[in-house]
């Protein structure tokens, strides 16, 4: 499971990822009556959101390479990722493997051709586990779990949670636009999405977004609710 959300990224977009909305006046008030936050922090997150809070719907190509802890490059895989507010993405992965990873707005669905192997989460459980899930999520309740800092290399979204798979996310835009995503986790692994063809203005049928479970295939549904 920890493979499929790292490798594939399970992100996945997630760089994906949420399509925000704007902060409300309750979470602005407690940023900025709470003694204990940084202006930094504070302006990094409201700004970030809002540059996310753009996209209703976007779709684009990426490569994914990743780096083991001694900085070697160990995998490189490509595919394309779709994302919709709220909270609906797909993200298949072609080369080398072929993976997919569906948000239908409730469940992630991971499907895994290679092994025949679909995992269902719920989709509040897959953010906790990974903050790439925050670009297709818009609640206050998954953005509260993070962290966001700002500097000239991008946006850096770090996990509350101590238990947390990922260390750090790295969100960088290119005139507005998302163009590279880079994942730590806490194995001292990396994984960095360069996006390519970023098209949001065409628009996402809401059947991109629905999974259908294939026949013989092992199913490991996680959901409390089913």
């Amino acid at each position: 499971m920890y493979k499929n959300l790292v490798l594939i990224s399970v992100f996945m977009l997630a760089m994906s990822g949420t399509m925000m909305v704007q902060a409300t006046e309750q979470v602005s008030a407690t940023l900025e009556t709470s003694a204990k936050v940084a202006s930094a922090p504070t302006s990094a997150l409201l700004t970030l959101r809002h540059k996310l809070k753009r996209f209703e719907q976007f779709s684009a190509q990426f490569e994914q390479k990743v780096f083991d802890v001694k900085g070697q490059q160990i995998q490189i895989s490509m595919g394309e990722l779709q994302v919709k507010q709220p909270n609906k993405f797909r993200w298949q992965t072609y080369e080398p493997d072929q993976n997919l990873i569906v948000s239908d707005g409730q469940a992630v669905w991971i499907y895994n051709a290679f092994v025949e192997q679909v995992t269902a989460m719920e989709l509040n459980k897959t953010v906790q586990q990974s903050p790439l899930w925050l670009i297709a999520n818009q609640s206050e309740q998954a953005w509260s779990q993070f962290d966001v800092s700002s500097n000239q290399q991008g946006y850096s979204i770090v996990p509350k949670d101590p238990n947390s798979l990922t260390k750090r996310i790295i969100i960088r835009f290119n005139d507005d636009i998302i163009n590279r995503l880079t994942i730590e986790d806490t194995q001292g692994q990396t994984s960095e999405f360069i996006l390519s063809d970023f098209n949001a203005s065409s628009r996402l049928a809401n059947d991109l977004f629905n999974f259908t479970l294939p026949d013989d295939v092992d199913f490991d549904d996680q959901r409390e609710v089913k």
